[in-house]
């Protein structure tokens, strides 16, 4: 049963904080969190020794750079902390989204076709294999 999703922050137990759109799940006596747009916020702090100041900036990026999927399930075991997101926060993810997305390797979604495991549809294969069939010099006379 999947209840409505609401945007929020998570906090996993390996310390990173993830922000998202939240969908609470379960399936077979399981709790998970399907979550969609995970992007996580890395702070950097620069110092201009020039002026002895520092300058600190946040950099949105994706949670998982390298995937083509926007979606990601959690186990609720694996998450320590969970806070739904305040009008201010929501817009903030937002715009960090945007941001997060411009900067990832993967700007795409991949199409299975590209892939190298792709073999083709089954309507594909059967037109291939029935030609295959009937331009075989050792047909059997019917």
């Amino acid at each position: 049963m999947q209840e409505t999703s609401f945007y929020a922050t998570l906090k996993l137990i390996t310390g990173e904080e993830i922000l998202a759109e939240v969908s609470p799940c379960e399936e077979n006596e399981t709790d998970f969190f399907l979550i969609d747009n995970p992007i996580v916020i890395n702070e950097t702090t620069q110092i201009d020794h020039q002026k002895g100041v520092a300058i600190s900036g946040l950099l949105p990026k994706k949670w998982m750079l390298y995937s083509s999927d926007s979606m990601s399930l959690i186990n609720r075991s694996h998450i320590i902390s969970m806070s739904e997101l305040d009008k201010f926060g929501l817009e903030f993810y937002f715009k960090a989204l945007i941001s997060a997305k411009l900067s990832s390797p993967i700007k795409r979604k991949v199409e299975s076709k590209d892939n190298i495991g792709y073999v083709g549809t089954i309507d594909e294969c059967r037109s291939e294999l029935e030609d295959l069939f009937n331009d075989s010099p050792n047909l059997p006379e019917s």
